[in-house]
């Protein structure tokens, strides 16, 4: 499994933020996404930790020159990559010199000022789970949706959450015929085939989520989703439009987080969408939305954490 981080980097040239996951293969820390950041994402977003040196993906363009891939460490005096067309950043902007790591925590005004509206994730974005008042939640209500094609028929698109253990070595599995973690963690609400009677319009189904009564050895709770029977019915993502989720705060019904995916996830059948994760005693929710291809839920549960 690829270990992944979270950077978050200023470039000093268009006074923008940007989002960098990193991941490790083998011994070297390789870039693998790269996204732009809002002034709100950026305000309440931080890397998650030190790291003063990694690689870009294979996939990149290396120096026109040297042919370095190494950010930071290109052996040309003037670094030769392109850096922006049109303002539109790809990931050779991380070769500029411009871009910065930014290793800066958000100032509690700043956090305070964010956490009484929702805040909308990026993927690879997160943010910590809290009532607006910055206390910590206990509980809170997910709600995921998603729309099928116009002409697709018969399709059935389940959520389930993977419990897995620090190591990611065991994990448990909350899904429509097994509803109920034995710790009580997690509760699915069933599997709702009409769309009707969420938390809101639109959530096709929901879970309610107990993070005080996460068992010790477990600490990730994976948000997933997988179509029904595909194989059978030859059923892929690509015929399936505005997946998100939800995290909201079960008293007031109001939406703290959300995440929608963008993209187009071809020929898979199912996403690991979202991560709550215990760091620190405190919980966070991260926004993943990668996509893969599997059979069915169980086959998803073992897979997911090469995707977290």
């Amino acid at each position: 499994m690829a270990e992944s981080k979270f950077l978050k980097a200023y470039c000093e040239k268009t006074n923008q933020y940007f989002g960098l996951e990193i991941k490790k293969f083998g011994s070297a820390w390789k870039v693998v996404n790269m996204i732009q950041l809002s002034s709100d994402e950026a305000k309440i977003i931080s890397s998650e930790i030190e790291q003063s040196f990694f690689e870009t993906n294979a996939n990149l363009i290396a120096c026109s020159r040297c042919g370095n891939r190494k950010v930071g460490g290109c052996s040309c005096a003037k670094k030769k990559h392109q850096c922006a067309r049109n303002m539109k950043y790809q990931f050779d902007c991380i070769y500029c010199d411009a871009l910065k790591i930014d290793y800066s925590l958000p100032t509690a005004s700043e956090v305070g000022s964010r956490a009484g509206g929702t805040v909308t994730l990026s993927q690879g974005q997160e943010v910590k789970i809290r009532y607006a008042d910055d206390r910590p939640l206990t509980k809170i209500m997910v709600g995921v949706g998603w729309d099928p094609d116009p002409g697709e028929h018969n399709m059935d698109v389940d959520s389930s959450v993977v419990v897995m253990s620090p190591n990611n070595c065991e994990h448990d599995l909350v899904h429509f015929s097994n509803k109920e973690h034995s710790s009580g963690c997690v509760i699915h609400h069933g599997d709702n085939l009409t769309g009707e009677g969420g938390i809101q319009d639109g959530d096709d189904e929901n879970i309610s989520v107990y993070l005080n009564k996460v068992p010790r050895q477990r600490d990730k709770l994976v948000f997933v989703l997988n179509i029904y029977n595909c194989d059978d019915r030859g059923q892929t993502l690509d015929k399936v439009k505005n997946l998100y989720i939800k995290l909201y705060d079960p008293d007031s019904k109001k939406t703290l987080i959300q995440y929608r995916v963008n993209g187009n996830m071809g020929r898979d059948t199912a996403i690991v969408i979202g991560m709550a994760y215990k760091k620190n005693e405190s919980w966070n929710f991260k926004a993943i939305g990668r996509s893969l291809r599997v059979s069915d839920v169980r086959a998803l549960a073992s897979r997911c954490a090469d995707y977290i």
